[in-house]
């Protein structure tokens, strides 16, 4: 069997899209939150982590800081966070939950193993596992090739 590589970018690429709309959707229908997929990773973040850096929520994210400003605005916008200066880097901006709602968290944990249990449909632990640690193997190549190229 002759292995194209190239399709498992395409095919990451397609699963990465119909999980955010999965994860959106299921908000959507919640009738408690309208948190887009990526707004609720990040607030899943936070939620572990409050006051955090904007560039180590980057970090975490793997988005670009453009892209998680707009995020993130819209986040505040929502009233879900607030933004202020770091104490020690004035350079610095933190992002701080102001709203921890304990049924929105419990929603999105909810909502996020769900998702889990659609992922992994048919998958026995030590396959899970698998894939997990390839997952991991595989977005640590990503990072270290754009961290090549800062």
């Amino acid at each position: 069997m002759r292995i194209i590589k190239g399709r498992s970018v395409f095919l990451s690429a397609s699963v990465d899209a119909l999980l955010a709309r999965i994860v959106s959707r299921k908000h959507r229908e919640s009738e408690v939150d309208t948190l887009t997929a990526t707004q609720a990773r990040i607030l899943f973040y936070l939620w572990a982590k409050d006051e955090i850096p904007i560039h180590e929520i980057s970090r975490i994210t793997n988005l670009q800081k453009s892209t998680l400003t707009s995020i993130l605005s819209k986040l505040e916008k929502a009233g879900h966070i607030s933004f202020m200066p770091c104490q020690t880097d004035k350079r610095k901006t933190i992002v701080k939950v102001v709203n921890r709602n304990e049924n929105l968290v419990k929603l999105n944990k909810k909502i996020i193993d769900e998702v889990g249990e659609i992922f992994y449909k048919g998958f026995s632990e030590d396959e899970i596992a698998l894939y997990q640690s390839f997952l991991i193997r595989t977005l640590d190549n990503l990072i270290e090739c754009e961290n090549e190229k800062k």
